[in-house]
């Protein structure tokens, strides 16, 4: 016999699911009145996950219905249209015969019963997420978009997850808001709604462009990608148009041309979009142009990788991003597939800063790398509030998340970008991490043993920190290091076996902020010109942090507190 769950839906509220079936059954959901009449049955799925919805238009509070034997959910919330930007969804789950619901405090609850889930960094309800997409601020309301696949926690059909803030660090979950144009899984295929950028029109108004993959059968060639504009209603929860405005690419572009970043250029008069691809085999970034952010043009090939990164696996440019700052440009961008030879690092991201006059680009500087520790990827920037904030993918397919784990991806800090003296591209954390800067004093000198009882913790040094070793130990022996030696920084962790050696450019060490939050370690040195980005799920809560320096006099400012939102 097969076991019924039922739950009330609200007058008003909206539920939105991905369901297939278990076993065969008559039916397998019902939402019906409380006269009894049927208002919306689900009596055929399939073998693949569909997604479906049901908005209470009836008046009165209803009850569904779902045979938790025969139907099988992967994702499932609901929420109030009236209330959702405040509120957040709310999250359901069907166990044992009872549906457990999740929001506010109590879902907060329930995702820190992960123990690899961090506190600090945002991570989705459930499931697999990558690259942030379509940043932006409206109003006082930070929107983040991010790849999401809602039927497991490994990279599948992708569409767009979103969640808002007003302080980058406190994230209320909303409505999933796009959907690849078809059901891939269905297809036995991969692809959906790719990376793209938030886009400010001339009104005022907030578009979205993306790269969509369409149904494909190979993970690394002989697909198609278009770009899309997308235009969302008032509140930004769902599309309400959607119309494809790039088919293929410049010539020499392989199968690789999508992430578009779009802009109003003033010097142009006219919307500007670059693009990822790579030109004959070079990872490239292209520059197309527009009237209207519709009909679009190739202008030019704004940026060609040395031949350097080609011979050594870089497919094409991934997430670029172009940007001005502080009187220069700045150009971001991810080689995909690139090993680098002496380190065997992949997936690395970088910057090059330079000049933008007549749609061309002349770098000033040579490239720099933008995170040694490479689970920094994907980065996305924005304007807001007078600054130019960051967000990026932690994860770079080096390491698994435990398949036990609710979830897999975080994004990291959020970080502020800015150029030093020398024109290299700095990154540090939003100030808004200083409101979870505890009272707790975790130690006042650097000779003490730290002991951060589980919770996420920051150190400061300043001084002259040739020869610094940072370590710490859990109780089972597992450790992190970082290491200033030979005028370099060098990151550990547990799951190194010798065969990636994470080491920064040359630098003479004045200042190193370190982060650590349940296996993720992000570090800031030199005014933020030198950053790395580990995540370690051998080591979540050290039970002790010690910290070595040749001479302690030379380190003239320390601090280590507890990070915690009280």
């Amino acid at each position: 016999m097969t076991s019924e769950t039922s739950a009330a839906i609200q007058p008003g509220e909206c539920i939105e699911f991905w369901a297939r079936r278990r076993a065969q059954s008559p039916w397998y959901l019902r939402v019906q009145h409380p006269d009894g009449r049927t208002l919306y049955a689900l009596e055929s799925l399939g073998d693949h996950f569909e997604f479906f919805s049901y908005t209470n238009r009836s008046g009165d509070r209803v009850v569904l219905t779902a045979r938790t034997e025969a139907i099988a959910f992967s994702y499932f919330y609901v929420y109030d249209r009236a209330t959702v930007a405040e509120l957040g969804v709310i999250f359901w789950e069907f166990v044992s015969g009872e549906v457990h619901r999740y929001s506010g405090t109590g879902l907060q609850t329930w995702m820190a019963r992960d123990p690899t889930r961090p506190a600090l960094h945002f991570t989705p309800f459930k499931n697999w997420i990558n690259d942030p997409n379509g940043l932006c601020l409206v109003g006082d309301t930070y929107h983040l978009f991010y790849q999401f696949h809602p039927h497991s926690t490994d990279w599948g059909p992708m569409h767009w997850g979103h969640a808002t803030s007003t302080d980058l660090y406190r994230w209320r979950h909303l409505p999933v808001f796009l959907h690849p144009e078809q059901n891939l899984e269905r297809l036995g295929a991969t692809g959906g709604a790719f990376s793209g950028t938030a886009c400010t029109d001339g009104e005022g108004q907030v578009r979205f462009y993306y790269t969509e993959r369409l149904p494909a059968y190979g993970l690394f060639k002989g697909y198609t990608e278009v770009q899309k504009l997308l235009q969302a209603d008032s509140p930004l929860l769902k599309p309400v148009a959607i119309r494809t405005v790039l088919e293929g690419g410049a010539a020499g572009t392989g199968c690789d041309i999508r992430d578009p970043k779009v802009w109003w250029d003033k010097a142009a008069g006219a919307y500007r979009m670059i693009l990822g691809s790579s030109i004959e085999g070079d990872p490239s970034v292209l520059l197309y142009g527009s009237p209207d952010g519709v009909s679009w043009s190739f202008i030019d090939v704004l940026y060609r990788a040395p031949a350097q990164f080609r011979e050594h696996g870089a497919r094409c440019v991934e997430c670029p991003d172009f940007f001005p700052l502080e009187g220069h440009w700045v150009l971001t961008m991810g080689f995909v597939g690139y090993h680098e030879p002496d380190s065997g690092r992949h997936n690395l991201l970088y910057a090059s800063v330079g000049s933008f006059q007549d749609d061309k680009f002349s770098s000033e500087l040579p490239l720099q790398e933008l995170d040694f520790g490479t689970d920094y990827y994907a980065m996305q920037s924005f304007s807001a509030k007078g600054r130019q904030l960051a967000m990026a993918w932690m994860f770079n397919w080096e390491f698994r998340k435990p398949v036990d784990s609710d979830f897999s991806g975080e994004m990291a800090l959020p970080r502020v970008l800015s150029l030093d003296t020398q024109r290299r591209l700095c990154m540090n954390p939003d100030e808004g991490l200083y409101r979870w800067k505890s009272k707790r004093v975790l130690a006042t000198s650097v000779d003490d043993v730290i002991r951060p009882e589980g919770q996420p913790f920051e150190l400061q040094l300043g001084g002259r920190l040739t020869g610094l070793y940072i370590e710490g130990r859990d109780d089972q022996g597992h450790r992190f290091v970082l290491m200033e030696e030979d005028s370099s920084l060098l990151m550990f962790a547990p799951q190194d076996q010798g065969k990636i050696s994470y080491r920064s450019r040359p630098v003479e060490l004045t200042d190193v902020r370190l982060f650590f939050d349940r296996g993720i370690l992000e570090v800031f040195a030199n005014g933020g010109a030198v950053c790395g980005t580990r995540r370690s799920y051998d080591i979540l809560n050290p039970c002790e942090v010690t910290i070595r320096t040749p001479r302690a006099h030379d380190v003239d400012q320390f601090s280590a507190h507890a990070l915690v939102d009280e």
